[in-house]
């Protein structure tokens, strides 16, 4: 299979993943097989899987910025990175959810930042942490009045 193939499939899956987690009804039940099979077994497995394929093709390393451009001139390098991003936004926007229900965090608050998320991960993480704490001030707050 070809990586402009594997692109489609994982980015089909991973936007799938995202709409089940943001409107299943239960979302308990959704986030650990998202968090387990999706972005870590099968994310995962196609990432490793890039990665093997496109090393005996690959010049360049992580040793400075032109040299990752070198890296990611291969197809399967490049795929990998992207796969890299859907695996791990993934992973958090499910630690959101979850901490959000343990934190008492409406889960359609969340909504918006997990857009924020599966777009730009660390804007929707770090966007995530001032909701979190802002709750807290809220709830303490609310227990002390």
């Amino acid at each position: 299979m070809n990586p402009s193939t594997i692109f489609k499939i994982a980015n089909g899956l991973t936007l799938l993943s995202w709409l089940v987690l943001i409107l299943s009804p239960n979302q308990t039940k959704v986030i650990r097989p998202l968090r387990v099979f999706v972005s870590g077994l099968v994310l995962g497995g196609v990432y490793i899987f890039s990665i093997l394929i496109g090393s005996g093709e690959a010049e360049g390393n992580f040793s400075n910025l032109e040299s990752v451009r070198s890296l990611f001139a291969n197809d399967y390098f490049l795929l990998a990175g992207w796969i890299h991003y859907l695996a791990f936004d993934l992973f958090l926007g499910t630690w959101e959810v979850e901490d959000g229900l343990q934190v008492g965090i409406n889960r359609w608050i969340l909504i918006p930042i997990l857009a924020l998320t599966f777009y730009f991960g660390p804007a929707g993480f770090v966007s995530y942490l001032i909701l979190r704490a802002v709750n807290r001030l809220f709830i303490k707050n609310k227990k002390t009045t």
